[in-house]
């Protein structure tokens, strides 16, 4: 099924709620990076999160950048993601793999902990007008969830409960998605859905398997979580919104970001390698701009 965003409210307005499936969509991802597992779901949680906080947005060209810098062997992260629908993003070791972690009995786990390491995470909300809106905060767990729950709270003061969850089966991830349940400020003035709210929040375990669940029908994720809860489903013809991951590089691009070595060093490469390759970062689509090409960017220079 194609990966999708939703969004529904409950308690006449009071409460927010957002769910987004990003399976194709890491799958895509992992595909073009060679992710390992690991890689591929923090990776995949941070792209669903970086989804849901751009689907607040009020322009339909706003962005979100999300940024893991730390000091783990994951060598951090990097996500752009567009109240469209788009997002793509990195890590900085996509081959990193640790041994899970098992305890008392219980399923194995990802030691996100260790892989991410200490640091911080920057939100970047940009509108296309003027200078994008940053914010810095600690990283909480490197589970991500948490991690944006923590930023929402101290940066932008809203109360939000996160959940990041993936299924992988047979080497294939087949369920990959994220939910936020957002208090809005008239929820003030209704202590009882709040204290609700909070308790159905501490009562959820397992999220991987409910999205997992729901990832066909991702409005069914929202009753299944919040069973108590009046549940009204956005039903606008662009709530239920396409998901996909897309780069905004072209070789276009790569040819103005070769002008900022300069001349002098553009000619350099001109004479020694006849040519220059470029790599984004984001997709790891290669560009090759050849010996004419160079010689018409010097030129032009």
């Amino acid at each position: 099924m194609t990966d999708q965003l939703v969004r529904a409210t409950a308690g006449d307005g009071a409460i927010k709620l957002v769910a987004v499936i990003t399976t194709e969509t890491t799958k895509e991802a992992r595909r073009r990076h060679s992710l390992s597992y690991l890689s591929t779901v923090i990776l995949g949680r941070a792209m669903s999160t970086g989804l849901l906080l751009a689907s607040s947005m009020k322009i339909n060209q706003g962005r979100v950048t999300v940024k893991f810098q730390s000091d783990g062997p994951l060598k951090g992260l990097y996500i752009d993601a567009g109240k469209d629908g788009t997002v793509r993003g990195y890590v900085g070791n996509p081959e990193l793999e640790l041994d899970l972690i098992k305890e008392n009995g219980a399923k194995p786990y990802f030691d996100f902990k260790s892989a991410v390491g200490k640091g911080y995470l920057h939100v970047s909300r940009d509108n296309g007008t003027g200078q994008p809106f940053t914010s810095t905060v600690e990283l909480v767990e490197g589970g991500v969830g948490e991690d944006i729950a923590s930023y929402l709270l101290h940066s932008e003061q809203t109360e939000s409960a996160v959940f990041v969850g993936e299924k992988i089966e047979n080497s294939e991830i087949i369920c990959s998605g994220a939910l936020i349940a957002q208090i809005m400020p008239k929820v003030s003035e209704n202590k009882e859905l709040l204290y609700q709210l909070e308790d159905q929040c501490k009562n959820i375990s397992h999220f991987s398997d409910k999205l997992f669940q729901c990832k066909d029908k991702p409005t069914d994720l929202f009753k299944e979580l919040f069973p108590l809860l009046k549940i009204k489903v956005i039903r606008q013809p662009n709530n239920f919104q396409k998901i996909s991951f897309k780069c905004r590089c072209s070789k276009e691009r790569s040819m103005s970001a070769l002008k900022l070595l300069g001349k002098a060093e553009l000619i350099q490469i001109l004479e020694e390698e006849k040519k220059s390759e470029l790599t984004c970062k984001f997709c790891s689509s290669v560009y090759i701009i050849n010996e004419t090409e160079l010689s018409e960017l010097i030129r032009s220079m």
